[in-house]
This record gives C-alpha cells, sequence and structure tokens, in this order.
C-alpha cells in the first residue's frame, strides 16, 4: 500500500526555471520556491523556506515558459526525498515536490508593470 505524499505551497521563484530534456526525451523543469513564515512573536521574527520543485512533460514546458524569477505560484503535489553520496562517500538528502499542478498567480510587481 502507497503512503499518502500530497504538499501544497505557496511562494516566489528565488530564480528562472531550469529546463532539460531526458534520453527519452521528455522535459523536466526545475525551479526553486522561497515562503515566507511569520512567528506570532511581537518581535516580529520571520523565518523563509525553500522548497525545490520539480515539473514534467507539457507541465515542464508551460513553467519554462511562463515563469520567471519573482513570479507568484501555488504548487501541488508528492513530497519526495533525494538521497546521494558525494565524491568523499558522504550522504546527503534534499526534499522537494514533484508537482501535478502549477498554478501561476501574478506578483505584486506584474501588477505594477501592468499599470504603467
Amino acid at each position: 500500500m502507497q503512503n499518502l505524499s500530497l504538499a501544497v505551497l505557496d511562494g516566489n521563484l528565488t530564480r528562472d526555471p531550469e529546463t532539460k530534456s531526458i534520453k527519452s526525451g521528455k522535459s523536466v523543469t526545475t525551479f526553486t520556491v522561497a515562503m515566507n513564515h511569520e512567528y506570532g512573536s511581537k518581535d516580529g521574527n520571520k523565518s523563509v523556506s525553500f522548497i525545490q520543485v520539480e515539473t514534467w512533460d507539457k507541465l515542464a514546458e508551460n513553467c519554462a515558459t511562463y515563469l520567471k524569477k519573482g513570479s507568484r505560484v501555488t504548487v501541488s503535489g508528492n513530497l519526495r526525498e533525494d538521497r546521494w553520496k558525494d565524491q568523499e562517500g558522504k550522504p546527503h538528502n534534499r526534499h522537494k515536490i514533484v508537482a501535478q499542478s502549477v498554478r501561476f498567480d501574478s506578483s505584486r510587481k506584474d501588477k505594477e508593470e501592468e499599470a504603467a
């Protein structure tokens, strides 16, 4: 039985998306989303999470075409973990979202440019 690993995140791209084609001819586009967190304390403590997102096929092509650094997105997909060892044999891991859908939200900057 497969476990549920659904994740939804909302934030802004930290850089332009990167697209690659694999041997089978499929497209994969990756980008990182920054999510701001505010805590309920009076001193205004804030933190930011950076989550890598991976998209495939037509969704990957659309993300490569329409997204850019600063774009606001809402992503839903499956949580995955990449594991690897570096050249020295030290283990590493990174969590990412393999997107099933990406909603392209207009950012405040985009709205200001449209109004100008």
